[in-house]
């Protein structure tokens, strides 16, 4: 049986990953040049009053960024925070996280959970250093190649290490974009026409503040429980408002 070369191997899971993210079947939502402006501004508005002050908003080291969402998968913001400075602290590049045991990975990650996670993180770092110098790629597919980053990951990244106007959807921007513009049907079974509408409502030039603003706006004010209707900006043409537990959202 021939041996499949590393670079064939990583362009097939790139790829791999990409099919897999579109087979869903696709649904779109008309979304007229008003609509879509009117959500930007009053987003990004809301944004420059109440955005919240985040440690990895003050860098735009592709390392540090990888870091942060990373330890932000399936973990509460005010968890993170510390451990994040301890982890950047212990481990300040990825040539000295990659050069680090596993082991001792691990345990500067305790207690976040999820022990998944670090041995990827150590992995994308020995990765990085071996294939790109210790440099992270800003190209999409390239990002996708590596084993631990998904389609959120590399947007997140590209968004926020290189400033590129790379579309985002997590748990905050799936549950903002399905009550604001659809509110029919399950979210889950609809990311792929979600993916598609948070690249269509990226302003130009602005995907690094949109893309904030989406996630603190589904973290702090359209939360999944009890969201904050009445103080809400976009109540007035949020097709789930006012929002009612029956309805899912």
């Amino acid at each position: 049986m021939p041996t499949i070369r590393k670079g064939e191997d990583m362009a097939r899971r790139a790829s791999a990953k990409i099919r897999t993210s579109k087979r869903a079947p696709r649904r779109s939502v008309s979304l007229g040049a008003p609509a879509k402006r009117r959500f930007q501004q009053r987003l990004l508005k809301w944004y420059r009053e109440y955005g919240r002050d985040l440690p990895w908003r003050k860098t735009s080291d592709p390392y540090h960024i990888l870091v942060s969402e990373v330890m932000l998968q399936q973990t509460q913001v005010d968890r993170v925070i510390p451990k994040y400075h301890e982890f950047l602290e212990r481990y300040p590049s990825f040539e000295d996280l990659a050069e680090a045991p596993v082991a001792d990975v691990k345990k500067t990650w305790y207690p976040l959970g999820y022990n998944i996670r670090p041995e990827r993180l150590h992995s994308i770092a020995c990765e990085t250093v071996e294939r790109y110098g210790g440099k992270l790629p800003s190209d999409a597919e390239e990002l996708l190649s590596f084993k631990g980053i998904g389609r959120y990951t590399a947007g997140a990244i590209r968004s926020f290490a290189f400033n590129e106007d790379a579309p985002i959807l997590d748990t905050n921007v799936i549950r903002v974009l399905h009550r604001v513009f659809v509110a029919e049907g399950d979210p889950k079974t609809q990311k792929a026409m979600l993916w598609d509408l948070s690249e269509a409502l990226i302003p130009r030039g602005k995907g690094y503040d949109f893309n904030q603003a989406i996630m603190d706006f589904g973290a702090t004010v359209c939360t999944a429980r009890d969201p904050y209707c009445l103080l809400c900006p976009m109540k007035s043409f949020c097709k789930t408002y006012p929002f009612s537990p029956a309805s899912g959202g």
